[in-house]
């Protein structure tokens, strides 16, 4: 039980680092990218958590449920468009980012934050693997309003 605990110890750290005290991202984006992750990865648990998160943020519940066509919705910018096929080109295994698609992701980032946004959506391919695969439910974290 001890290892489990040093386990968790470290992952708090790593999600205080890119969720708490990352700079170079916006908040919302960071939100968005993970609830993003966690659809592909068929999180519950993450799904709820990020949906929360980002109401918490400020983002419309109408944008949070626009995420499955964000490539056609009015209400994602270009940067935010562009930021989340990045996520779905590095979580969805079938797929690569292409040179095209990194060309473009420069063209509204810079090296270090794109290096935040690969980090963030490596970590929530992680965590949303993990909390699936022991079939961690949703904790109605979205449904609580404060």
């Amino acid at each position: 039980m001890r290892a489990i605990r040093g386990y968790f110890r470290a992952v708090k750290a790593m999600w205080t680092a890119l969720q708490e005290d990352a700079r170079r991202a916006p908040s919302t984006l960071r939100a968005l990218l993970n609830r993003r992750v966690a659809w592909w990865n068929r999180c519950e648990y993450c799904l709820d958590a990020h949906a929360a998160k980002g109401l918490k943020l400020g983002i419309s519940t109408e944008k949070i449920e626009a995420l499955g066509n964000y490539g056609n919705s009015p209400l994602f910018s270009d940067a935010e468009r562009i930021a989340l096929e990045y996520a779905d080109a590095i979580t969805d295994t079938r797929r690569d980012v292409d040179d095209e698609l990194f060309a473009r992701l420069q063209r509204c980032y810079d090296d270090d934050t794109i290096a935040e946004l690969t980090m963030i959506i490596a970590w929530q391919n992680a965590s949303s693997r993990f909390n699936h695969a022991l079939r961690i439910p949703s904790q109605g974290f979205s449904k609580r309003r404060p």
